[in-house]
């Protein structure tokens, strides 16, 4: 399995290790690389949730990546695909890449990395690396938009029916993207798919996917 980013990669191999490759700031490949570079973007965390509702924000978020990366100089980029050696104990079963960052599950929990201008991270600690989520579901498959992340999980065990699939999300909320209220920045369900089995997300721009088991499509 590959996932693409907006200049860094991923791929998956059957027996659950991961490689990267690509441009590497703010740990968006986990430790690789020489230097554990911060891109400027983190240098303004408020950027896309300024006039969040105009119909501008996006280009001006994009335009800013592009002219952030062409100022930085030596840039920390990885040639040709590594290993990722901080999770060669972790079987890895599946991926996802979003503009800048990265999300992988393995032994039953999340992990991302990358940058944090969107709270993409979904967890309060905010230290570069790959580090677990905050949150009690049990991981089966992960997707990533321009800026947020998605998840279908099981239940925690706290739950009575510990196998029922709900959808997780975080991160960008432009355009209601995440499919709920309550806080951006960290995972929560959305209840409007709680009455539904989801068997695969896709995450876009400004829009996120859901089929369901029934086959229905829901945006």
């Amino acid at each position: 399995m590959v996932s693409l980013g907006w200049g860094h990669a991923l791929a998956q191999t059957i027996d659950g290790k991961l490689y990267g490759w690509g441009y590497s700031a703010n740990g968006r490949l986990g430790w690789l690389g020489d230097i554990f570079e911060l891109s400027p973007l983190d240098s303004v965390p408020d950027i896309g949730r300024t006039n969040q509702h105009s119909g501008n924000a996006l280009d001006a978020a994009e335009k800013f990546v592009c002219d952030s990366i062409e100022k930085e100089n030596n840039m920390p980029i990885i040639w040709e695909p590594r290993f990722l050696e901080e999770l060669q104990s972790v079987e890895v079963i599946d991926i996802a890449c979003g503009l800048d960052h990265l999300l992988c599950s393995g032994d039953g929990t999340l992990l991302s990395g990358g940058s944090n201008v969107y709270g993409q991270l979904g967890r309060a600690r905010r230290d570069l690396g790959l580090l677990p989520l905050d949150m009690p579901f049990h991981p089966v498959l992960v997707a990533a938009g321009l800026g947020h992340f998605m998840a279908i999980c099981k239940g925690s065990l706290s739950d009575v029916e510990k196998n029922a699939r709900k959808v997780i999300t975080w991160g960008w909320n432009h355009n209601f993207q995440l499919g709920r209220a309550g806080p951006e920045n960290l995972p929560y369900v959305v209840e409007g798919l709680e009455e539904l089995t989801p068997t695969s997300l896709s995450g876009g721009r400004v829009h996120s996917l859901a089929l369901t088991s029934e086959g229905e499509l829901w945006i």
